[in-house]
């Protein structure tokens, strides 16, 4: 409880939830400030990699990505995909967008994750991708709903997609 309060406090005070995280957890004993002298990147993974542990998705992201790109440590795409995964679980709305383009097998899954989180992007490549499966239905409506999101002053949204329009049938 005197946590959760002392974090709504800094919250109030203006600080980012990086900072809060690394406060709280630096509370906990467990890691050392994230301020440093110079830019590291070794250490900037070593905290990370410890956040992540504690199930933050913007540090299961940085993971992911290290991993992916083998910058750091050697290149390792089951790991990433791991990472990913954790990162998506939690709500990291580009791991979802990630994990579509790297599992084009379980795209709609990743993509439906993001679209539920009101991600338009997200909204728009559900709607093609159940286009392309013929279900037109499920295709207008998640089309609508990013439209709705895009432009949330125009009451008839074929006027501004004309995907919508043709998916609709309206000539």
């Amino acid at each position: 409880m005197r946590k959760k309060v002392f974090c709504l406090l800094l919250c109030l005070a203006g600080t980012t939830r990086a900072e809060i995280l690394n406060t709280d957890l630096r509370l906990l004993g467990e890691l050392p400030p994230m301020e440093q002298d110079q830019p590291d990147p070794y250490w900037d993974l070593a905290w990370h990699t410890k956040v992540a542990a504690y199930g933050d998705p913007d540090s299961q992201f940085f993971i992911a990505q290290v991993y992916e790109q083998g910058k750091l440590v050697p290149k390792n795409m089951p790991k990433a995909i791991q990472f990913y995964k954790k990162a998506a679980a939690g709500g990291h709305l580009e791991s979802c967008l990630k994990l579509a383009q790297l599992l084009p097998e379980e795209a709609e899954q990743w993509y439906l994750l993001a679209a539920e989180q009101n991600d338009p992007q997200a909204q728009i490549k559900l709607s093609q991708l159940y286009e392309s499966q013929n279900r037109i239905p499920d295709a207008v409506l998640w089309l609508e709903k990013a439209m709705r999101f895009l432009f949330p002053n125009v009451s008839d949204l074929t006027t501004v997609s004309p995907d919508l329009k043709r998916l609709k049938g309206i000539k």
